[in-house]
């Protein structure tokens, strides 16, 4: 059985006294030639696709359609094409896994700007849970403060 498990990061926003947490994940991206890239995404159970910037998938030789759907991306306010991603998770097995993936802005240009214009890589865990358990422990013998999202194959 393959497993990994992987660091909460936390943050004190000194403004209020907040902590915030997140989890990245390498996934091993299969670009048009074949090869795998490894890109990090932050790891959003909040999201209902994942999500990764069209000029990055076009990039890498991934279809990306030619016209953006009729809708735009309500965070970010950039058009969308639907789109897949075939990777494997980095630090785990060779096991080649695929999601639906909302590929956002325009491939033919390079993101600008800052803050939520910019497309971010969002990793929406749920789609594969019939393949991957995701759990979040926490040991504090571990010495990590915010504990560990354990990923596991089934």
């Amino acid at each position: 059985m393959s497993r990994l498990e992987i660091p909460v990061n936390g943050q004190i926003l000194f403004a209020t006294g907040d902590v915030r947490l997140w989890v990245e994940i390498t996934l091993l991206i299969r670009d048009g030639r074949g090869n795998f890239v490894g890109r990090d995404f932050f790891v959003d159970t909040g999201t209902e696709v994942t999500t990764f910037p069209a000029y990055e998938a076009k990039r890498l030789g991934l279809y990306v359609p030619p016209r953006p759907a009729a809708v735009k991306h309500e965070q970010t306010g950039l058009e969308v094409r639907s789109g897949q991603l075939a990777f494997r998770v980095g630090g785990m097995d060779q096991t080649l896994y695929a999601v639906s993936c909302l590929f956002l802005g325009d491939p033919d240009l390079p993101p600008s700007g800052s803050g939520a214009r910019v497309p971010r890589n969002l990793f929406q865990p749920f789609a594969l849970t019939a393949n991957l358990r995701f759990t979040a422990d926490r040991d504090p013998s571990l010495g990590n403060l915010y504990g560990e999202l354990v990923v596991e194959k089934r």
